[in-house]
């Protein structure tokens, strides 16, 4: 897709099936930290559900008006990761690499993820709407949870992760059901069937020792992963006003005004780039 944005080509969407019904070929988002208004963004907010929305609604390019309004909030929270991933990479063929220490021997571990691979994993969930968790004689039928559920639970109180857990079920059945008549192990299953029909969300992978053997399970917090490399990419900006204020002397809204290009090339003259 080549969609200008005043600046550079736009980075594409990654694939919808049913959430989006029309083309998605003149919609992008533009890249982060490129504009005075994404200096704004706070990203020490404790509402995170709210600052992933901020994030992608202030970079899309939407050039016909084809998205519904509150659109990402509305997606399912492993959608939403997907998404934050794209707009923080600026590629669907970007890698992202974790390191860490083995849990047997202490060695230096990397674990490589292409984005491609994690969007395979997303379009397969994507197929599936609804949830259905066999419990006995019984079955419960759960929508995936959005963005909208998270900013309505980031301002609720529990008493314990088993009341957490509970609440949240019962927000997410499609059909009315009273959850203090289900045991810890049906909510615990619950869950479970929750976790795997959005992958996204808890993402862990099983990375073996090459030193000693060991097969360690690596959890990836892919949601504040993409936000960290966004924060960075402020950062990065930050540095940029500071640089080029300090050498001509003008405003932060004087610098933003100037095409990135130019800026650039501004950079390159002080010898600051980099």
């Amino acid at each position: 897709m080549i969609l200008e944005t005043g600046t550079r080509a736009a980075v594409p969407l990654p694939e919808f099936s049913q959430q989006l019904a029309c083309s998605t070929d003149e919609i992008g988002f533009r890249r982060f930290a490129i504009f005075q208004q994404d200096l704004d963004v706070d990203f020490s907010t404790s509402n995170r559900a709210a600052l992933g929305t901020r994030l992608l609604e202030q970079c899309t390019v939407d050039l016909r008006g084809s998205l519904p309004s509150e659109f990402f909030e509305g997606l399912s929270v492993g959608k939403r990761i997907e998404c934050l991933l794209f707009l923080a990479t600026g590629s669907a063929s970007a890698n992202l690499s974790f390191p860490f220490k083995c849990s047997g021997c202490g060695e230096e571990l990397e674990l490589e993820l292409s984005l491609d691979e994690i969007s395979s994993l997303q379009r397969a969930a994507d197929a599936t709407e609804v949830i259905a968790v066999g419990l006995g004689d019984r079955r419960i039928e759960l929508r995936k949870s959005s963005g909208r559920d998270q900013s309505a639970w980031q301002g609720e109180v529990y008493s314990d992760e088993y009341d957490a857990t509970a609440r949240m079920i019962a927000r997410l059945t499609t059909d009315p059901v009273d959850i203090a008549q289900l045991g810890r192990e049906e909510l615990d299953a619950i869950d479970a069937a929750m976790d795997e029909s959005d992958p996204l969300v808890n993402f862990s992978c099983g990375v073996d020792c090459l030193e000693c053997g060991t097969a360690n399970v690596y959890e990836v917090d892919l949601f504040e992963a993409a936000l960290g490399i966004l924060e960075r990419q402020q950062q990065q900006a930050v540095v940029m006003v500071h640089r080029l204020a300090s050498r001509y002397h003008w405003s932060e809204g004087e610098i933003f005004a100037i095409p990135e290009r130019r800026r650039e090339q501004y950079l390159e003259l002080i010898g600051a780039k980099g």
